[in-house]
């Protein structure tokens, strides 16, 4: 059997039952409640501020802050393009000078950079 807790803020006339697992809504898996949302809950309901608890994860959930993931992504996008074309930037005279007095070292296996975009999503 399920136990269900239940957290009450009397002063904002709010109250939360929490079961041990729940249905995350954008995926429709059922996920066990942790330790650190138990916790909080706990916290904010001894603090009467478990309403602002509430909306504030509803608002993080509904609005998501964009880290621009979308352009850097489309900018690795990109350079992976340019890459499997065979595109070379037509060269300053200072790197064409570092490209001819480079050693061996200096150079970067396309392969290796290739793997590394796939990594981060390319």
């Amino acid at each position: 059997m399920e136990k269900v807790r239940t957290y009450t803020d009397y002063a904002n006339k709010t109250a939360l039952t929490i079961p041990d697992h729940f249905i995350d809504v954008k995926t429709g898996n059922s996920v066990k409640v942790s330790q650190k949302i138990q916790e909080q809950v706990d916290y904010h309901s001894n603090n009467n501020t478990l309403i602002h608890l509430v909306l504030s994860a509803l608002n993080s959930y509904l609005h998501p802050k964009n880290m621009n993931s979308d352009i850097i992504l489309a900018e690795i996008n990109e350079i992976k393009r340019m890459m499997q074309s065979g595109y070379a930037a037509v060269q300053t005279p200072a790197y064409k000078e570092k490209v001819f007095h480079g050693s061996k070292q200096d150079e970067v296996d396309l392969k290796e950079v290739e793997d590394v975009l796939e990594a981060f999503g390319g």
